[in-house]
């Protein structure tokens, strides 16, 4: 696999550039790139690197939230040791723990919404929530590619520019409205139950090696790297355990989104709205859930829940039992739910 250096790489870009009545090229300046895909930063501050290594000249820090292209994805030495993928953007190698894969996806509006409303995945590295339809309007929260929402209405502003209105789970008085395209319908068939009719479903949640395994009948069906809990300083109390407990456990409750909200006076706290599809199997509340505000699946850094990628998230929430209907923002079971074993 060929590895670009920065002075390669500009090289490509500046060809990129060439007007096309002048010369073309010398033979030895690379093609131009194209970008394979987007990344957003989800760390407050990271470095692009002159090469995929630990150790390398750094070339440019980038902040949260910056969307970069990525050019090439490759795999050497990572930073850390779960992790060995480098992506190659315009201002260096940047690590891939630290980057979200993302599009930027536009989509029609659905201005027909119905008395229960519908699903929407936003769709655009990340998009504006505000407190009125309105461009200038307080800004509530960002809420980032893959999150999950209840869209309960359209509304055209001034303008003629289309927002949903959304109804939040934690906060269900609250005014709400987030500019409509760059939310997607998720529609009933990305929704319905996965193989409903076989009842031996069983999930291993392997801490150590940080994979969750799905099986049928005893054959393993499916598996994805995660980030369950772990220990890690907090400002003023020192090492607290949010590891993941181990043991039997079965699938309790699910919902198609949850706005996750803790430790809000600690330096720990979080407030992350439309986590996707989170399964519940403790009462206290842990489950498996999507996860957008990171990419570092390999390694425990969670407050007990176990992380996985927002697609992976969906397939788990559709596979487990119970089966649950595209309208059911909450399904709570006793007795019945799929297996979970966390060790």
């Amino acid at each position: 696999m060929k590895t670009w250096t920065r002075r390669n790489f500009l090289k490509a870009a500046g060809a990129a550039a060439i007007i096309p009545w002048l010369k073309p090229p010398p033979p030895d300046t690379p093609e131009p790139l194209n970008p394979i895909g987007l990344g957003r930063v989800t760390e407050a501050s990271i470095w692009a690197y002159a090469d995929p290594k630990p150790g390398a000249p750094k070339e440019a820090p980038l902040k949260r939230d910056t969307v970069v292209e990525i050019f090439e994805a490759i795999s050497t030495e990572g930073l850390m040791h779960h992790n060995s993928i480098w992506n190659l953007t315009r201002f260096g190698w940047a690590y891939s723990s630290w980057v979200q894969p993302v599009e930027r996806r536009l989509n029609p509006i659905v201005r027909d919404v119905p008395e229960k409303g519908f699903w929407a995945q936003v769709s655009i590295p990340y998009a504006e929530m505000r407190s009125k339809p309105d461009d200038k309007a307080t800004l509530l929260y960002r809420l980032y590619y893959s999150s999950v929402h209840l869209v309960s209405a359209c509304i055209e502003d001034e303008a003629g520019q289309s927002w949903y209105q959304l109804r939040d789970d934690q906060y269900l008085n609250a005014l709400q409205y987030v500019r409509a395209e760059g939310l997607r319908l998720i529609p009933q068939h990305e929704m319905t139950p996965l193989s409903p009719e076989v009842e031996d479903k069983r999930i291993e949640v392997d801490t150590k090696q940080q994979m969750v395994h799905a099986y049928e009948d005893g054959t393993r069906v499916f598996s994805t790297q995660c980030s369950t809990g772990a220990r890690f300083n907090v400002d003023g109390l020192g090492l607290v355990d949010f590891t993941t407990p181990l043991g039997e456990f079965s699938v309790i409750r699910k919902r198609p989104r949850r706005h996750m909200i803790g430790f809000q006076e600690r330096s720990d706290g979080y407030d992350l709205p439309g986590v996707p599809f989170p399964t519940y199997f403790t009462a206290s509340g842990v489950a498996i859930h999507g996860a957008y505000w990171h990419n570092d699946f390999g390694r425990a850094r969670s407050h007990g829940c176990v992380n996985v990628r927002p697609e992976a998230a969906q397939w788990f929430y559709r596979w487990t039992r119970p089966v649950t209907a595209y309208e059911d923002a909450l399904v709570e079971v006793t007795d019945g739910g799929t297996a979970i074993e966390v060790t």
